[in-house]
């Protein structure tokens, strides 16, 4: 309504100042026939001064129009699904995966630009609530999308040049995309699928490979993936199950290269002869943060920021087990996200940035300097800087529900059930605990942690999730 108001107050104000220059000019007129040189020019310069009045509040209104438009683009609207991702989002941090599951499925159905990123949620807060199902269906959704052509077409690529960045299907981060291949490879793993399993293995190691800069092929492949052995080591455990042992040797051996300090980790006995494999996630990944004009986007907290990661401390019914030769950190997403090799500077954004730049200065300049400037030359160059760098933004979007490491933990158990807890002795509140967790008499199990304050327990195996439906029992999968 006030915006109504405002429009009919202005079109009155611009009849009544058109009504007085026509007089104006009447008069003129009138004093010519006359010969009243003197009130010629008096109606002139009256009729200068409402014509200088009349542009000038019309060039106002246009400014004050575009400025709100550009400021309305510039802070963005939040649809409705963002408000459900945030929510979700909310949900898996405070432990409620359930509830984060239920609010991400229907987003992760939607096929726009954030249908990859929507499915990976999915995937990771199926996967903490033991519905592995959904978490499988849903990761190998993102992946099909990551990995086919086609998503991102050149014509939808070239609107990005003058449109926002957030327009593009999100893929991710490199080190997002080994880590998309990682849990499927692992809900594979876990459905004893060993040999889907191996192909997601080792097609993160593929990716990293691809995604890498340098020269020499082989050296760029052996740089990005010696940040990466979490891959190798599933890789080897996929080759011991599926009766590869020299193949599975080598992929230990090539842990052992890379990380001599995971060699009591990548042993070859040890991963044979365990039956109970401990899945870890700890911490939080890397955030996006951007320069002071928002446009090149960078990586915190640094590893230096956040501290040493933390070694966890196992007991099994009650009695403590001594892991800490083999619990020790594979990866750390932080480190690789500071990697320059892994970090998105998008060429286009940056001169995107510096145009946009160049505009504003120059209809700034044009309008000072020049007093015969056409002011809406000025306003339309301005206007076109701000919209170029409003659009230059960097695209912010992330998993978050990465982790900062993945602890790999292989132990060997007696067949029965077990309660197990893990926990940060230097982190107060950090800690799960599971109660009949079941090993079989041959073959081997995996169970997944994801540690979050709070989310303590103790929790009762099977969880909710994983019990079928049965006749004269109630119990669904949530």
């Amino acid at each position: 309504m006030k915006g109504n108001w405002r429009a009919s107050l202005l079109r009155r104000r611009e009849r009544r100042e058109l009504t007085v220059l026509e007089d104006s000019r009447r008069q003129r007129t009138a004093a010519l026939q006359k010969k009243d040189f003197h009130a010629v020019f008096v109606r002139d310069v009256q009729a200068r001064v409402m014509t200088e009045k009349h542009s000038t509040i019309l060039y106002r209104c246009l400014l004050v129009g575009a400025l709100a438009s550009l400021l309305a683009l510039m802070s963005g609207c939040v649809s409705q699904e963002q408000v459900k991702a945030n929510h979700a989002v909310e949900d898996y941090f405070v432990g409620d995966f359930r509830h984060s599951e239920s609010q991400l499925k229907p987003l992760a159905q939607k096929p726009d630009e954030n249908y990859v990123l929507n499915n990976e949620r999915l995937g990771s807060a199926a996967l903490a609530h033991y519905d592995l199902d959904t978490a499988e269906a849903a990761f190998l959704r993102a992946y099909e999308v990551v990995n086919s052509t086609g998503v991102n077409d050149p014509a939808r690529a070239a609107a990005t040049v003058l449109l926002s960045e957030n327009i593009k299907v999100w893929k991710g981060e490199p080190f997002e995309r080994a880590m998309l291949n990682f849990y499927l490879g692992l809900v594979y793993y876990m459905h004893h699928e060993y040999d889907n399993a191996r192909a997601a293995f080792e097609n993160a190691l593929f990716k990293l490979r691809d995604y890498g800069q340098g020269g020499d092929a082989s050296d760029q492949y052996r740089q990005v993936e010696s940040n990466f052995v979490l891959a190798y080591l599933m890789l080897g455990r996929c080759d011991q199950r599926l009766g590869k042992p020299d193949d599975a040797r080598k992929a230990f051996d090539r842990v052992v290269d890379l990380r001599p300090d995971l060699r009591t980790l990548a042993d070859y006995h040890r991963n044979e002869q365990s039956n109970m494999l401990l899945v870890v996630d700890y911490g939080f990944g890397p955030e996006k943060m951007t320069s002071r004009d928002g446009t090149i986007a960078g990586f915190r907290p640094t590893p230096r920021e956040e501290g040493p990661i933390p070694l966890p401390v196992l007991s099994v019914d009650g009695r403590p087990v001594n892991v800490s030769d083999a619990a020790l950190p594979p990866i750390d997403l932080l480190a690789l996200a500071q990697d320059k090799r892994w970090q998105s500077i998008d060429t286009i954004r940056a001169v995107k940035s510096v145009l946009g730049t160049g505009m504003i200065v120059g209809g700034a300049a044009y309008g000072a300097t020049d007093r015969r400037a056409n002011p809406y030359v000025a306003l339309g160059l301005i206007a076109g800087g701000i919209a170029m760098k409003a659009s230059s933004q960097a695209d912010l979007r992330r998993w978050e529900f990465l982790p900062r490491t993945v602890f790999i933990i292989p132990l060997a158990a007696p067949a029965g059930k077990h309660n197990v807890q893990i926990e940060f002795p230097r982190m107060p509140g950090m800690r799960q605990t599971w109660t009949g967790l079941e090993v079989p008499p041959t073959g081997e199990v995996t169970f997944y942690f994801r540690m979050e304050r709070g989310n303590v327990g103790p929790y009762s195996w099977p969880p909710p999730a994983m019990v079928k439906s049965e006749p004269g029992n109630p119990a669904t999968p949530q």
